[in-house]
């Protein structure tokens, strides 16, 4: 997006989001003076807008994390025999390979490695979601006894793919994918402690 000029509508805190997503997805670092420089404001008002440049790349990922979801979620409902096991081998296929992620986690590994694991971070949450509405629709009988079930499965999917692929290996998506369905049968026989 060119600087505002005269004429033109002014930048929006959704601009600089927007602006901030395109420059992930082009697997740059997001800089928040070339993004406020960009869109032609002020650096104190592009922090106004988003705080802080932990706060923007954590929105950029949310909205990735919806769209992984969304896709993962079609093909483990394809799959309902097996919904848990082919939605984290959808995700961790589409994340592991995205050269966007893996740039950002060897660029910055603490940085997303924090945003990717934090327990208040936009992946986390909308994953946890995402899990929790396939367990309801997928093993609605069992919601007592799955209970806890999302949180676990994303805590241990994310910090499996994302660990190994900054400590520079790669990750296994049918490894990862065992590893859940495990976890799935001992929740379900009410072997899994919550919490």
């Amino acid at each position: 997006m060119p600087p505002a000029t005269a004429g033109f509508r002014r930048a929006t805190e959704e601009d600089a989001v927007q602006l901030a997503r395109e420059t992930f997805l082009a697997d740059e670092r997001v800089d928040m003076n070339a993004l406020a420089a960009r869109l032609g404001i002020s650096r104190a008002t592009l922090h106004r807008w988003v705080h802080t440049r932990e706060n923007l790349l954590d929105r950029v990922l949310g909205q990735l994390t919806d769209e992984f979801l969304a896709e993962g979620l079609v093909q483990a409902r394809a799959r309902p025999d097996d919904a848990i096991g082919a939605l984290t081998l959808a995700l961790v296929s589409a994340t592991s390979g995205f050269p966007p992620l893996r740039g950002f986690a060897a660029r910055e590994p603490e940085l997303s490695l924090r945003l990717l694991l934090g327990a208040q971070g936009a992946v986390r949450r909308r994953a946890v979601a995402g899990v929790r509405t396939l367990l309801a629709e997928a093993y609605a009988e069992e919601a007592g006894a799955l209970e806890g079930f999302a949180e676990t499965v994303v805590e241990v999917v994310v910090a499996l793919e994302w660990a190994t692929l900054i400590a520079g290996e790669e990750p296994s998506a049918e490894r990862i994918a065992g590893v859940v369905r495990a976890l799935l049968a001992g929740a379900r026989a009410g072997e899994l402690t919550r919490g």
